[in-house]
This record gives C-alpha cells, sequence and structure tokens, in this order.
C-alpha cells in the first residue's frame, strides 16, 4: 500500500447490473419528492437505523425500539456507553446532513467526524486523532488482519483523501466512490477505535455529498448488520486479492440495491396510510421538516435562529407546512414550539 492511492476493480456485469437498478429506484424515489406526507417520517426512520445498526455491528446491545426512543429524546436507564454510542452517531449524522456543504472531505473533517463518533468514549487525546500505538483486526479469535503501523496512518488517509476529492473519483458512480472510501479507510484502520464507524459514516456522508441520498432517507448499514459475518468475509477477501475491489462493489451495490427497495415499500406504505399531500417544498421548509426528523422538538425561536429568518418569516413557512399536517405546533405563540406530525413509522 503506497502513499498514492489508484483502486484497482473491474466493472462487472453484476457490478452494472446493480447500479443501473439502483439509479432507477434513486429516480423513482426523486418523482415522489413532491408528496412529501412521506419525507420528514422516512428521514427519521432512517437516522434511527443508520445509528442503530452501525454500532450493533461493533457489539451495542441497544434494540431498534429503544434507539427510536432516544432520537425522540427520551431519557433510558442503559448502559452508558452505548447509549453515548448511539447518540453520538446521531451527532455525527446530523453534522454530515446539517453542517457540511462541501464536496471535497479534507483531513480536518474526517477527524472532526471521528471526533464526533467517539466524544466521552475515547480519551480526549484519542478522539479525533490518527492512532499512537499499532492495532490489530480479530476474527474468530485469532488476528485476522494487521492494518498500517501509526506512522503511516495519516500518509494513507491523506492519500485516500486526494483520490476521493480528485476529478478521477468525482465522475464516477456515487456508490462506487463511497463504497471504495469505506473500504480503503476501514483498511488503513487510521484510528485506535472507531474505525467501523467512521467508515460507515463516510460511506454515507459521500452519498449524501455526491447527490445519491439528498433526502436522507436510507440505512445501507441495515444490510450490513443483517449478515455480519458476510460483511466481514467481504471486507477480507478484497485484501486476500491484493486490495481488488470488484467484489466488494458487487456487495455493496448489492446492498444498496436492496435498502432501495426497502426505502420504496416503506414510502409506498406511508402514502398508502396518509392521502397524499402535494404542496412544492422550497428549499427552506425542505430543511425545517429535515431538522425535525432529526430532533424530538423545536423551540420556534431556535429554529428560527438557525434558519436565519425572522419569527415572521418562519410562521409564513410554516404555515402551509401546519396545514397539511406534517408539522404540528405546541404551546402559546410566543413560546410555541414545532414537532413532526403524524405517527413515527416504527412506533
Amino acid at each position: 500500500m503506497g502513499p498514492g492511492y489508484h483502486p484497482k476493480f473491474e466493472r462487472s456485469a453484476t457490478l452494472v447490473r446493480n447500479l443501473t437498478e439502483t439509479s432507477s429506484l434513486k429516480t423513482w424515489i426523486e418523482q415522489q419528492a413532491l408528496d412529501v406526507s412521506w419525507i420528514a417520517p422516512t428521514q427519521r426512520d432512517a437516522l434511527v437505523r443508520l445509528a442503530h445498526y452501525s454500532t450493533r455491528i461493533e457489539g451495542n446491545p441497544l434494540t431498534l425500539p429503544e434507539v427510536a426512543a432516544l432520537a425522540a429524546g427520551k431519557d433510558l436507564a442503559i448502559e452508558e456507553r452505548a447509549k453515548r454510542e448511539v447518540l453520538n452517531y446521531f451527532a455525527a449524522l446530523r453534522w454530515i446532513w446539517r453542517e457540511s456543504p462541501s464536496q471535497s472531505i479534507k483531513e480536518k473533517d474526517l477527524l472532526r467526524l471521528h471526533k464526533i463518533l467517539t466524544e466521552s468514549i475515547l480519551p480526549k487525546n484519542e478522539a479525533g486523532a490518527y492512532k499512537a500505538k499499532p492495532n490489530v483486526v480479530f476474527g474468530g479469535g485469532r488476528v485476522i488482519y494487521k492494518p498500517p503501523p501509526p506512522e503511516a496512518a495519516p500518509i494513507l488517509t491523506g492519500a485516500l483523501l486526494d483520490w476521493l476529492n480528485s476529478e478521477e473519483s468525482r465522475k464516477d458512480h456515487p456508490v462506487i466512490t463511497a463504497a471504495i472510501a469505506h473500504h480503503r479507510l476501514v483498511s488503513i484502520h487510521p484510528f485506535s477505535d472507531g474505525n467501523g464507524r467512521a467508515a460507515r459514516a463516510l460511506e454515507s456522508w459521500i452519498l449524501c455529498r455526491r447527490g445519491f441520498d439528498t433526502h436522507h432517507i436510507f440505512a445501507l448499514d441495515e444490510f450490513f448488520d443483517q449478515d455480519r459475518q458476510r460483511y466481514y468475509r467481504e471486507i477480507q477477501y478484497v485484501r486476500e486479492k491484493e486490495d481488488n475491489l470488484t467484489s466488494w462493489l458487487e456487495y455493496t451495490s448489492e446492498a444498496v440495491l436492496e435498502t432501495l427497495r426497502k426505502t420504496q415499500l416503506r414510502i409506498q406504505s406511508l402514502r398508502a396510510k396518509k392521502p397524499a399531500t402535494k404542496i412544492t417544498l422550497s428549499p427552506t421548509q425542505e430543511r425545517i421538516l429535515q431538522m425535525l426528523a432529526q430532533t424530538p422538538q423545536i423551540g420556534g425561536g431556535n429554529l428560527a435562529r438557525t434558519l436565519g429568518i425572522t419569527r415572521s418569516g418562519l410562521s409564513k413557512l410554516l404555515k402551509p407546512l401546519l396545514g397539511a399536517g406534517l408539522v404540528v405546533r405546541e404551546g402559546s405563540t410566543k413560546a410555541a414550539s414545532y414537532r413532526l406530525g403524524g405517527k413515527d413509522p416504527w412506533s
């Protein structure tokens, strides 16, 4: 593994077929976006599922309903580290989705992501920093992979980011780029802990940045967790094949395809339960729904300040959302707070 990174893979028939169908499903989902009754509940569902399944892959014991309860702002009497891992994952996803609009991902961004994921879990000098000691990957009670040493971590990570921000990477299919970054980062293993979470969050980040998951509505990590042993086998198989990523790209494109199929069924189910509400959202109204999908309840003053608008301007934007039942207001005018309307799909 030299300092310059150039991924090796073939565009197999399986990969091309999977990518063709994923693009078709993505187009279908985008065409449903005017029917906004499903967007916010599906976003909240994705937030919960991503946090649950990505942390569960690495041993987090919380159930899906418990993670959903944490997303709804409830305080549970559960083991503190398990709770912190999930809350950190929520924070990382919110940061990815709301506070990082640029297409390029720099080293400081990746380190910030790791710091958010491991805050109050790792020592302060290890959260958001490269590893200082060698680490290994265990499987079946034995060492199955020895990552590069600590001194190589910043060099190899920098090379990955150079490739990720290159014209070559930008021109390729987002699913290919995101999958390559996922595998490469987990193989560099640049951190003392949290490498898997960081790699999977990076994949979600790239799919968002490259316009493939613009509404933040699907949870790819659910597929990885359903057959965890296969997930680990697919990662290791590439290493045994001299870093040829073809099989990994076939596997990951299968994951995206199955996840989009499930997302399509969720959308159809939500639409069947509730008459379609056809309104055209402005970008700010769409952001309001995204924020409420990620936070149980927000005060009107905080919402206006976050959006950078006046309370009067906020009222105008909220009026059609309130009328359609997509948002619910609680409390008096000055002390009003807002939450999503309707019933959460997992409750």
